[in-house]
Formats: structure tokens, sequence, C-alpha cells
């Protein structure tokens, strides 16, 4: 688990590392909000995208190698854009970073589902390190790009992944090992997942791209929303500092919603546990649009703790619903749909921001929370309390 955690963080500090520099990189390429949100979905679509031969080459290679692939492409690519002088070429970088990214979603949750038998928890504190790596990230981007300049983050992530990379090469071959807590290595039983039919299948993954794209859409522009909506006098900060400090105050709370849920789904029923994160991450939401100073951050707060209880439960039924050689193929195709497709609304919502401000960013994603919602609510009954064969 320690490669893994260190990596997800990783991973989602050069997912992050954009958003809190948007009012710096505004004047930087004398660009708009649209123009940085398509920046954002081109490496979003790499991500994504890249996640499904990813998910084929875990299955078949091993998920370890990609993971080490990861961490030396990504580190690479983030240090060279030291020598980026214009956005065309920030764009090809930040492809290139997210297209090494897109391998890791896939390869770090076939090895959990395939060597921990308590896989709720261990998503849960797998997801843990990624929520803190979202939430380190606004601070840390803005922080460091005020002090320092723009490049800054991006090429001190990027060392740190070439360090993570190293680490990963002095490490053995992963075994099936014990779950968190000292249970016993997983055994052939009737707990062998089975799936379930196509049909419902289809209906869990058109939900997590529904909140795939709130999440883009809102991750790209919380920064900024913040540092225009928060005013606190005992503040004095800058709007960039401001706008990257509150996003990861109320962002931190997502690690805490990865372990309640990485701990509830090994017990209840997970669809149940996927439809109440959901429907209180839709109630946050429009709060967040509606609010702003203290009510803003403390919706904030809500709606990470809501959004980010999804991902284990996502990863914990996709475990369930497909067959243990199909996992990483599976694990794939969910990343590409939740971080391809659903980076769509980075640029869409640099649209949305461009024409009629950033509040209303939060209102269309608002509605995309409620169409998962409905999904959820078919998913729900199609179980039946139980996971069905294929």
């Amino acid at each position: 688990m320690g490669l893994t955690t260190a990596s997800h963080g990783l991973v989602h500090l050069y997912e992050g590392v954009l958003p809190p520099l948007i009012p710096i990189l505004i004047g930087v390429f004398h660009t708009d909000y649209f123009h940085l949100g398509l920046v954002v979905t081109i490496f979003s679509y790499a991500f994504g995208l890249g996640s499904f031969p990813a998910g084929f080459l875990a299955d078949r290679i091993g998920p370890r190698r990609l993971i080490t692939a990861y961490l030396f492409g990504s580190g690479f690519s983030a240090v060279w854009i030291f020598s980026s002088g214009s956005l065309t070429s920030y764009v090809v970088l930040m492809g290139f970073v997210g297209l090494f990214c897109s391998t890791y979603h896939p390869a770090s949750n076939t090895l959990i589902s395939h060597t921990i038998r308590e896989k709720g928890t261990a998503f849960g504190i797998h997801g843990i390190a990624g929520s803190l790596g979202v939430a380190l990230a606004p601070v840390l981007s803005a922080w460091i790009g005020t002090a320092a300049g723009w490049k800054a983050p991006h090429i001190l992530f990027g060392l740190f992944g070439l360090g993570v990379g190293l680490y990963s090469l002095t490490l053995g071959t992963p075994t099936p090992g014990p779950a968190p807590g000292g249970a016993h290595p997983p055994q052939k039983s009737a707990e062998e997942p089975r799936g379930i039919s196509y049909l419902s299948l289809a209906v869990f993954l058109a939900s997590a791209t529904c909140l795939g794209l709130t999440y883009k859409g809102i991750m790209t522009f919380l920064p900024s929303y913040m540092g225009e909506n928060v005013h606190l006098p005992f503040l004095r900060l800058d709007t960039v500092s401001l706008g990257g400090t509150i996003a990861t105050v109320a962002l931190l709370s997502g690690a805490l919603g990865q372990y309640l849920a990485g701990r509830l789904v090994d017990r209840y029923q997970p669809e149940k546990i996927y439809l109440a994160a959901v429907l209180l991450g839709t109630l946050f939401v429009f709060a967040m649009a509606l609010s702003s100073d203290i009510v803003l951050i403390l919706s904030a707060v809500f709606y990470a703790l809501a959004y980010f209880s999804t991902q284990p439960t996502q990863n914990y039924l996709l475990s369930k619903y497909l067959p243990k050689h199909r996992q990483g193929l599976g694990y794939g195709l969910h990343f590409s749909l939740t971080f391809g497709v659903g980076s769509t609304s980075a640029a869409f919502s640099g649209y949305l921001a461009d024409r009629f401000g950033l509040q209303s960013v939060f209102y269309a994603m608002g509605l995309c929370f409620i169409i998962s919602s409905m999904l959820i609510l078919v998913l729900l009954k199609r179980s039946g309390g139980r996971i069905r064969g294929m």
C-alpha cells in the first residue's frame, strides 16, 4: 500500500496543479477561462482515455510495471515544463503528463483488488491518499506559484514523482497479503466476484460519467470561485493564494469521506451508500452556487465529504460486478469515462464562466448530480439488495 498511496496523492497533485494558477495564467498567456479550461480538458482527456488501454495492459503485464511507467513518464514531462514559453507548448506537455498519469488508476485498483480481501477498507485508505493530493494541490500550487512563478509547482511535483519512481524500482513483486486490520489473504470461495447484468453495468458507468463531469467542472474553477466569493478580513491574501488556501481547507474533508465510505461498503449494500452520497452532493453543490463567505466554505466542506465518498464505493462496486480476469479492463473503462469524457466539462464550464460568471458552473454541475442520482435509483432497483450473476 505504500507505493500506491504515495503515487495516488501525486497523481492528483499533477491533476490539480493548474486550476489555482488560472488567475496568473490569464495574464501570462493573455487568455481567458475558456482556453485554460480547454488545457484542463486536454490533460484530462489524455488522463482518462488512456486508462482504457492501461486497464487492458494491467490484466496482461501486471499493474506494478504500469505504476512505475507512470511515475517516470509523468515526472519527466512535468519537469520539462520549465522550457515552456507559450500556451501551445504548455498544452502539449500537460497532455503528456496526463497520458502517463492515465496508467495509474486502473493499475492501482487492479493491484488492490487482486491482493487484499477487505477491498472496501483498502479502497478507502487508498482514496484518502488521493483526497489529500486533491486537497493539498490548490494551496501548494497557489503559494508556490505566487512565490516562485507558475512553472515552479509543476517542476517540484515532477521531481517528487521521479523520486517515488526510483523507490518503486527497489520493491519486489507484490503477492497477495493481509487486508488492513490483519485479515487473511483472499481465498477462492463464494465471495469471488461474479458480476451483474450488462444493463446494470451500463447504468453504473453512466452515473459515474455524470459524476466525472461534476468533478472536473467544479475542481477546475473552485479555487477561482473561492477567491472571488470568500471575504474574510483576518486573511490578508491575494486572490490566488486566498482561493487556493480556502479550496484546500474545504477539500480536506474528502479524505474523511473516503475513509467512511470504505468502511461502510464492507458492511452494507454499496448501492445505497452510493445513492446517499450523491444526494448529499447534489444538495451542497446548489448551496455553493447560492452562498458566499463562511456558508460557501461550509457547503464546500460537505460537498467534498459527500463527493469523495463515492470513489471507494464505485471501486468496490466494480470489483463485485466484474470477474477477476476482467477487473483491469473494467477499471480502465471506468476511468476513461469519468476522467476522459468527464473532462469535457472543464472547457464547457470555462465557456459558462466567461459568459455567465463562475456561479453558473455550479448550477450546471448540480444538474449533472441530479441525473446521476436518477441513474443510481435505477441501479438500486435492479440490484434488489444483492449482486446478481450475468
